[in-house]
C-alpha cells in the first residue's frame, strides 16, 4: 500500500502530491487521520492513502466542486439567502455542509447529522480546520423511534448504510433518534441523502418538515434495481410523505444522470 511505502510520513507525501500537481498550493499533513490542505481549504481523509495510486488530480478545485455540486444537487428548487437554517440529514464528511454553511452565511445555521462514527470524525475536523463556526454537528442516525442500530462500512464509504440486528465485522453501532426530538427552531430546507433509510427517518421527521420552507430528499431506487435490496426501493414513500407534509414536488426525470431523478424537491404549498 501506498502509505506503507511511505512510511505515515507527511513530508514525503506532501513531496509527491506536489510533483503530481505543479502549481498548486498542496501540503499533506497528519492529526488523527490524513488531511490535504489546498489553498486555505482543509480536507480531513481517513483513506486518502489507502489505494496504490492516490487520485491526485481529484484533488485539485474540490472547494469549487462542492459548491457546484450543491448548487445542482440540492439548491436545483430552494436558493439561500444569508441567515437561513438549513438542516443535513446524512451530511457525510462536509461536502455539502461547505457549500450549506457558505451559502447562509456566518448569520446563518447548518444542522449537520451524521451518524458513521469515522465520517462523523472526518466532518467534525473539516469543520474545525475550515472555521465553520455556523455548523452544529450531531453524531446520531435519524430514525421513527429510539433504537439502537448498526451502520455498515462499505468500501466506497458514501454508501454506508443503517441497518437493524446483531453487528457485523465492518459495522459500527450507532444511537437513533427521532430528528422532531431534537428541537432544532424553524427550517428553511431540509435535506436527506441516508442511503434507503430514508424509510424509516421520514417518520421522525414529519413535525420538523410540516414547518420547512423547502425539502429535497434523495431516493434510492437505483440501488434496488442494481440488485442491492428492495429496502433501497423508496421513491413512492418520499413522494407520499413530502406530498403529505404539505410540499409541491419537482423531480428531474429526464436528467441522464442515473441518480439525480429521484432527487424529490419539495416546495411548501
Amino acid at each position: 500500500m501506498w502509505i506503507e511505502a511511505q512510511h505515515g510520513d507527511p513530508r514525503a507525501a506532501t513531496e509527491l502530491a506536489r510533483a503530481a500537481l505543479p502549481g498548486v498550493d498542496i501540503e499533506i499533513l497528519w492529526d488523527g487521520m490524513w488531511i490535504r490542505r489546498v489553498g486555505g481549504c482543509y480536507f480531513p481523509d481517513p483513506e486518502m492513502f489507502r489505494s496504490e495510486t492516490p487520485n491526485w488530480q481529484r484533488w485539485a478545485g474540490l472547494e469549487q466542486k462542492y459548491l457546484r455540486d450543491a448548487d445542482d444537487y440540492w439548491f436545483h428548487v430552494y436558493k439561500p439567502q444569508p441567515g437561513d437554517t438549513i438542516v443535513d440529514i446524512g451530511a457525510g464528511r462536509g461536502e455539502d455542509v461547505f457549500a450549506f454553511s457558505h451559502a447562509v452565511g456566518p448569520e446563518g445555521r447548518v444542522i449537520a447529522v451524521e451518524p458513521h462514527p469515522v465520517s462523523f470524525a472526518a466532518l467534525s475536523k473539516f469543520c474545525e480546520l475550515n472555521r465553520l463556526e455556523n455548523v452544529t454537528l450531531i453524531n446520531r442516525a435519524c430514525i421513527d423511534r429510539p433504537e439502537q442500530l448498526q451502520i455498515e462500512t462499505l468500501p466506497v464509504w458514501e454508501s454506508n448504510y443503517l441497518r437493524a440486528g446483531a453487528p457485523s465485522a465492518t459495522s459500527f453501532p450507532v444511537e437513533g433518534v427521532p430528528f422532531d426530538g431534537l428541537r432544532t427552531g424553524p427550517i428553511d430546507f431540509l435535506k436527506m441523502n441516508i442511503e434507503g433509510a430514508e424509510r424509516r427517518a421520514l417518520p421522525g421527521c414529519r413535525e420538523s418538515l410540516g414547518r420547512a420552507r423547502f425539502a429535497c430528499v434523495a431516493a434510492h431506487d437505483f440501488r434496488a434495481n442494481r440488485g442491492e435490496g428492495e429496502e433501497f426501493r423508496t421513491l413512492g414513500l418520499v413522494r407520499e410523505f413530502l406530498t403529505a407534509c404539505g410540499f409541491d414536488l419537482v423531480t428531474r426525470d429526464a436528467d441522464p444522470r442515473y441518480y439525480v431523478p429521484y432527487h424529490v424537491h419539495g416546495i411548501r404549498r
